[in-house]
């Protein structure tokens, strides 16, 4: 397997920066002439590193920087998935204005993110077409090894792992490096017990095997059955996991920074739940890691039914 050195730069400074302007990819501002002598002076100063690829959003800011910086790279890709997000109804308007927004208070108030309990979260896949199908089959068409095999993507995806087969078995690789940060992997727990297994601890299988780090399954449990989910607007959501799970092993969790495994992030509520019940219990920290998630076309608020779910009666057309 070869490998690849990855650097991240951030590009120069644009007069948006300097005036204290929310810019993203609503406001495609070039560098301004201070931002352009910094990058200069930096470049004769630094020794950049000599890249044969650089890869650069299409915002101005971003392909200036690339410019400046990587004149002699071989390969310079535009990529349109690079392009910053969009602030909506703060974009392109001033902080010294905005802090009098009501709206803006409540974007920039910790208790108003349901999912402040998490340390991060990470999908490799949007939940459509042929993941969408895979989830589906390992959830409600009895196929478990279907999410063995996810668990084994995500080796490979989230953390860079390699499979080998014996005796027929792809087989994940020790990955040691991906230990640091975790201490112990937590499942979702199961929805019910139709099923007879639970997708997200046989994720968390290949995993736990790679990354050399201790699998709990019954650390979590829930605490009433699961309620439906399937469009309801986000704030009815939030409530329905609010107290949802608990922690079964309290002292397994004390001071373990944990990652949770499950098969789908769609507003990230179940996630959330989920770290607050394991942080109660003495949890150093919680990063979600799922297959797939949801992509809106827009931040779901309050009235934004949610119509991606992971409920049986939801895909009676599967």
């Amino acid at each position: 397997m070869k490998n690849y050195r990855l650097y991240l730069v951030r590009h120069g400074v644009t007069q948006g920066n300097l005036d204290g302007i929310y810019m993203g990819s609503g406001t495609d501002q070039p560098l301004c002439a201070q931002g352009a002598a910094q990058l200069r002076a930096l470049a004769a100063r630094f020794p950049y590193p000599k890249a044969e690829t650089v890869f650069s959003s299409p915002m101005r800011r971003a392909v200036e920087t690339v410019e400046l910086l990587f004149p002699d790279a071989k390969d310079k890709i535009i990529l349109a998935d690079l392009r910053e997000n969009a602030f909506g109804e703060f974009e392109g308007r001033k902080v010294t204005e905005l802090v009098q927004d009501a709206h803006f208070k409540q974007w920039m108030d910790p208790a108003q993110h349901y999912i402040s309990n998490l340390a991060g979260a990470a999908a490799p896949y949007r939940y459509s077409g042929c993941v969408r199908r895979g989830i589906l089959n390992a959830k409600y068409q009895g196929k478990p090894w279907r999410a063995v095999e996810m668990g084994n993507r995500l080796v490979q995806l989230a953390f860079g792992g390699e499979l080998t087969v014996q005796y027929g078995e792809l087989l994940p690789q020790p990955v040691p490096w991906a230990a640091i940060g975790y201490d112990l992997i937590v499942p979702v727990p199961a929805s019910g017990k139709r099923r007879g297994y639970n997708v997200p601890e046989l994720m968390a299988l290949p995993l736990a095997k790679a990354m050399e780090v201790p699998l709990a399954p019954q650390a979590l449990e829930r605490t009433r059955a699961k309620r439906h989910q399937a469009g309801l607007p986000l704030e009815q959501r939030i409530a329905n996991v609010a107290g949802a799970f608990r922690a079964a092993q309290p002292r397994q969790l004390e001071g373990k920074r944990i990652l949770l495994v499950d098969d789908v992030i769609t507003t990230g509520t179940t996630a959330a739940a989920c770290a607050q019940a394991l942080l109660h219990a003495g949890a150093d920290s919680v990063f979600a890691l799922a297959f797939a998630t949801v992509e809106f076309g827009a931040p779901p608020d309050d009235t934004t039914p949610i119509h991606e779910d992971d409920e049986e009666d939801a895909y009676r057309d599967f």
